[in-house]
């Protein structure tokens, strides 16, 4: 794999599951960053990623380069999870080894990295009030607001990203951005109260 470019690895993980462990390496950990602000939780987040991930193998051989990034796609994917957990409010927790299947992208030395950055993160959210009364000042705005705040702030995008990640305009990103900053502002002028 070494010396291809991303596009050329996409391709060859339509034909080779094997060659996904690349793009796995590179964008689990992001996606599980992303997870774990939206639903705040690192056991739900990692089940989301991984299910994410299992998806993305799955859906590969149907992705077509458009212009926007593959991680768009993967966070699209992601979102999706995401929306459906809220939906639900429960969820199927899919261990790694399904994710992955049997090419065995992931090895125990990933899995046990992965974990431990889960656990430190839950840490730092727990002993974080400041964050708690943003997660739930975030939660309890719609969906759409929260997605752009996050992939914002975050996961430090650019306004052209989130829009190429959400399928929306600049423009549409920058007021939901606006709408969404100023409902988490009263929110939290209201908690202090």
């Amino acid at each position: 794999m070494h010396g291809k470019n991303e596009h050329e690895i996409i391709e060859l993980a339509k034909v080779n599951p094997a060659a996904f462990g690349v793009l796995f390496d590179k964008y689990h950990k992001p996606i599980l960053r992303y997870a774990l602000h939206r639903t705040g939780n690192a056991e739900t987040a990692s089940d989301i990623a991984s299910e994410t991930s299992f998806k993305a193998l799955n859906k590969i051989g149907t992705y077509r380069f458009t212009g926007a990034p593959f991680s768009a796609w993967l966070y699209r994917i992601a979102g999706n999870e995401i929306n459906m957990y809220f939906r639900k409010k429960k969820y199927d927790p899919v261990s790694y080894e399904d994710a992955i299947g049997e090419e065995g992208v992931l090895d125990k030395e990933s899995a046990e990295s992965i974990d431990r950055e889960l656990n430190e993160a839950q840490e730092e959210i727990d002993k974080n009030r400041d964050y708690q009364q943003i997660k739930e000042a975030l939660f309890a705005m719609d969906s759409k607001y929260q997605d752009v705040i996050v992939l914002r702030f975050f996961q430090e995008m650019k306004v052209q990203e989130i829009a190429q990640t959400i399928g929306k305009s600049e423009g549409t990103v920058k007021s939901l951005l606006s709408r969404g900053l100023a409902y988490l502002r009263k929110k939290l002028e209201k908690n202090e109260k």
